[in-house]
């Protein structure tokens, strides 16, 4: 198959375009002024006269014009104008990115940083204002529509970016990365650009009639050689990578019989005017404007003109603050290049990295529509997937040519949602800084954008929002409820086809009864239920029902927690994901023997049969298969129904288009509450509807009223307690969050010369760095300590860090630690597991949290014996619980049947490895120990 020609007759009249994207300008990062001369390079390269597949007008470029200063480019700008881009290229679509780069310490998880871009020592979101490959500029891209998808990255760390390239499968995609994984490149001359871009450039405006067209593949050799004789930082190779998913495309034609002759008084495409523009010479059958010639192609015509697209203004006048200017062509010609000022002082688009479902609708500005208006909706976590389908429905109304409204849905914990409501302020103004611990309240990094709307799952949560702000947070940020859209109650969840009769589910009692009762096993009876629950920080469900739990004077929190995390299913942080948990295969021995606090809704879907594949049928969610076991609900009292409250948010200083966002907010409400096609989305979910705080029977539609489900739901929704105070609430976040704490953290160091000599002892994401960065979560109160497994003078190990109370300041403790030698001796990995566990055991007991974290390239522990291995399974899980968590820095040290996986199944634990992101991994299981993010 030829390569994709986006100038072919065929091609000609579809959409293409090509974002570039030149940050030359940081706030706390180095400047880059050789970028500003790349991004004028990459733009004549792809519109060079003879050679360019695109035109001026096809070309976004960020920054916007900014006279003599460097731009700045907002990260959410650049990402919108991505977005408005796949959503619009059917054609050719170019994205060129060149500045900063970096990546986490264990090299996964490329970010790309923009001129606020900063670094915080926090292990989870390391990076402020910047932009994820992975989780936002490929997920973009991977739904384009375009013919082709080309992405060039000139940056520091390009080379990472092939980790997280991963295409739809019928997807057309090319990505050129200036330098191989893990290199950084050095940062250009101001005069000329850099290093890589100026190649580029030479090798696509160099082409003549007897050059090859530079399709990509040729491109990457082509480039690869011109890079050859230059060094990468640290006298590094400098080899740029490629990764294609289709045939070949074709980013530049041959150009004049001589290549790029001078015309006139100055050499074609090469001249640039005082702004900084590139001066056009376009000749062609019609003339000014016309298409690139062609191979094959006859030059006819003579007349040349050359326009600086940056002088060009847009007819009519400016647009409004916030929206994109937009060059209208002159007539005969096609569109000339834009450059887009900041956008972000009234951007609307939300980025939750693995929880925010983005929806972003832009019209086409040919056809003289306004950008709409951007609801942010955010929403609880557990009701995300409804609300998101209603939203769908809502935009997808016929309501004319232009749309006047866009809606993003995002989620967040439903605790850090209250906490950033109840300190509004810092949605405005986050602070300067954050201590070295990376542990502060950032609601614009852990959230996303102010909302429009709030919809949690329970009035509860925005009655503890009031109670907890203070006048100067009320003052920012004013909740206004409009009613609720929806019910569903918290069900105890419980197996119903393993020959046991549930009870009837008209019995309704106290959570703590219920609970005890699946528990409850007489000596001929049958195995007792484990029960679990979803992370009472994610939704709003799982809270009350630990509200509920924690509520009797003979329950204390700790002996609740201490039951429930007991389980070997790691917590999960939705309904949804702890129903698809259980349908994981490898966990089949808890699919029939656990009983689930759910909302009912949840429960209905996953007890129905997969989906016929018929239009409109529902089906039970993909990830459960039709072996999972049905659930009949049983019904507390003391849980208050999931009424899902809608509420209007309005924010201080918000003034500029307030009349049309409150218009558009109750618009989007009273669709939700009243319209027939809203109240079906709901239905078809599960939930129930009904006039404000009395939800109806369930309707034939509903799935609470199929076969799959008789008998496992009540008709008749059961009475329960209607109020949970918020002080109750706050209680129970404060004791869960210390229930099993302190804790008590004993990380085995494998410090043998083997870790040296497989090059994981020393260095980012490598051993000692992995131990240092994951103790963050452990708090004053906790009990810590590093050993390292070479023997010493009179014991099987090494005090690295002795076992004790941490010092406030961690740094002496990872100053240790990293200051520790590879030892010429083997590492005594049984023993120091034998001695690890005892040392943990020792002192109090009950229910204190107990980790034992072992860190190893495995080379001491590929022989041992059978026995020992099965004697050392047997200790771990005697005595009081140690969860082991194993970390193996090499491939397959986690596959079942070895050591590290072993001990990890038999504790609770989890083994880690290469194919994990282990500082952030490890650093999550160290803080399900330790105390040090309880507040």
């Amino acid at each position: 198959m030829p390569p994709y020609n986006a100038r072919s007759p065929q091609n000609r009249a579809k959409t293409h375009r090509a974002v570039l994207i030149g940050v030359d300008s940081y706030m706390h990062e180095p400047d880059l002024p050789a970028v500003a001369h790349s991004l004028r390079l990459m733009e004549e390269a792809l519109t060079a006269e003879g050679t360019g597949v695109l035109d001026p007008g096809e070309l976004l470029i960020l920054p916007g014009p900014t006279g003599s200063g460097p731009g700045t480019v907002d990260p959410l700008e650049a990402l919108r104008e991505i977005r408005n881009a796949r959503e619009q290229v059917d054609g050719l679509l170019v994205v060129y990115f060149a500045g900063h780069g970096l990546v986490r310490a264990d090299g996964t998880d490329l970010h790309l940083l923009f001129s606020p871009s900063r670094v915080i020592a926090d292990p989870h979101h390391p990076f402020v204002d910047a932009l994820s490959w992975r989780d936002q500029v490929m997920a973009e891209l991977r739904l384009a529509r375009a013919d082709w998808v080309v992405v060039v990255l000139d940056c520091c760390f390009a080379g990472n970016a092939r980790l997280d390239f991963h295409p739809e499968e019928q997807q057309n995609f090319a990505l050129l990365m200036a330098a191989e994984q893990g290199v950084e490149i050095p940062p250009g001359d101001a005069a000329t650009g850099t290093d890589f871009t100026v190649g580029l450039h030479r090798l696509l405006t160099g082409r003549t009639w007897a050059s090859k067209p530079a399709t990509f593949t040729r491109l990457v050799g082509e480039i690869r050689e011109a890079m050859a004789p230059l060094k990468a930082v640290h006298d590094h190779r400098w080899i740029p990578g490629e990764r294609r998913h289709g045939d070949d495309v074709l980013l530049a034609i041959p150009g004049r019989k001589h290549g790029r002759e001078s015309e006139g008084n100055g050499p074609a495409g090469t001249a640039h005017e005082a702004g900084g523009r590139s001066k056009r010479t376009a000749t062609g059958p019609e003339g000014a404007g016309g298409a690139p010639a062609q191979p094959g192609e006859s030059e006819t015509g003579s007349e040349t003109e050359s326009r600086s697209a940056g002088a060009a203004r847009a007819e009519g006048g400016t647009h409004a603050a916030g929206t994109a200017q937009a060059v209208d062509p002159a007539p005969g010609r096609r569109p000339s290049s834009r450059r887009h000022r900041a956008l972000c002082a009234t951007l609307a688009l939300v980025c939750v990295a693995g929880a925010g479902v983005l929806l972003s609708v832009g019209d086409d500005p040919d056809r003289g529509c306004a950008p709409p208006l951007e609801l942010r909706v955010l929403v609880d976590p557990d009701i995300l997937p409804t609300v998101q389908k209603a939203a769908d429905v809502y935009l997808d109304r016929d309501t004319g040519d232009c749309r006047a409204v866009g809606i993003s849905v995002y989620t967040g914990n439903s605790t850090d949602v209250v906490d950033a409501l109840q300190a509004a302020p810092l949605w405005q103004a986050p602070p300067a800084s954050c201590p070295p611990s990376g542990d502060c309240l950032l609601p614009q990094r852990d959230l996303g954008a102010q909302p429009d709307v709030w919809i949690p799952a329970a009035s509860a949560t925005w009655r503890r929002v009031l109670a907890g702000q203070s006048d100067a947070a009320g003052a920012v940020a004013t909740l206004d409820p409009l009613g609720s859209l929806a019910y569903t109650p918290m069900v105890l969840a419980v197996p119903a086809g393993t020959g046991q009769k549930p009870d009837p589910v008209d019995r309704p009692a106290p959570l703590a009864d219920l609970v005890a009762a699946v528990r409850d096993s007489d000596d001929d009876g049958p195995e007792p239920y484990q029960v679990h629950r979803p992370d009472p920080e994610g939704g709003d469900g799982a809270l009350l029902t630990t509200t509920a739990l924690y509520g009797t004077d003979d329950r204390r929190p700790t002996a609740v927690e201490a039951a429930l995390t007991d389980d070997r299913l790691p917590v999960q942080p939705t309904a949804r994901d702890l129903m698809c948990g259980l349908a994981d295969g490898s966990r089949n021995e808890l699919e029939d023997r656990a009983a689930v606090l759910i909302p009912e809704q949840t429960m209905a879907l996953f007890n129905l049969p997969s989906a016929s594949g018929e239009s409109g049928t529902v089906g039970r969610p993909a990830c459960a298969s039709d072996i999972l076991e049905h659930r009949a609900a049983r019904y507390p009292t003391d849980v208050p129904v999931l009424d899902l409250p809608f509420l209007r948010v309005t924010w201080a200083g918000a003034d500029r288009d307030a009349t049309a966002r409150k218009r558009a907010v109750h618009d989007f409400y009273d669709w939700l509450a009243k319209d027939r096609e809203a109240r079906a989305v709901f239905v078809r979910d599960g939930f129930r509807t009904g006039p404000s705080g009395k939800p109806s029977l369930p309707s034939a539609a509903s799935p609470l009223t199929a076969k799959a489900n008789e008998g496992a739901v009540s008709r008749l929704l059961p009475p329960s307690n209607p109020v949970t105070s918020a002080d109750q609430v706050t209680a129970t976040l404060r004791d869960y969050r210390q229930a099993l704490g302190p804790g008590r953290v004993l990380y085995l160091l494998d410090d043998s010369t083997s870790m040296e000599d497989n090059r994981v002892w020393s260095g980012p994401g490598r051993a000692k760095d992995l131990v240092a960065r994951s103790t963050a979560p452990i708090g004053p109160e906790d009990t810590f300590g590093v050993w390292g497994l070479s023997p010493g003078s009179s014991a099987d190990h090494t005090e690295l860090v002795p076992l004790g109370r941490p010092d406030p300041d961690p740094g002496p403790a990872r100053t240790a630690i990293g200051r520790a030698p590879a030892v010429n001796k083997n590492a005594r990995v049984l023993d120091g597991l034998r001695d690890g566990l005892s040392q943990l055991r020792s002192g109090s007991e009950g229910p204190v949290p107990r980790l034992l974290v072992l860190v190893t390239d495995d080379e001491d522990s590929a022989d041992l014996r059978g026995e020992d291995v099965r004697a050392l399974v047997e200790t771990a899980t005697e005595g009081p619980p140690v969860r082991v968590v194993t970390v193996s820095l090499r491939g397959g040290g986690c596959a079942p049947g070895l050591l590290n996986h072993r001990l990890a199944e038999a504790t609770g634990g989890r083994c880690l490895d290469a194919a994990d992101e282990l500082t952030t991994e490890l650093t999550a299981e160290v803080a399900k120990t330790g105390t040090g993010d309880a507040r």
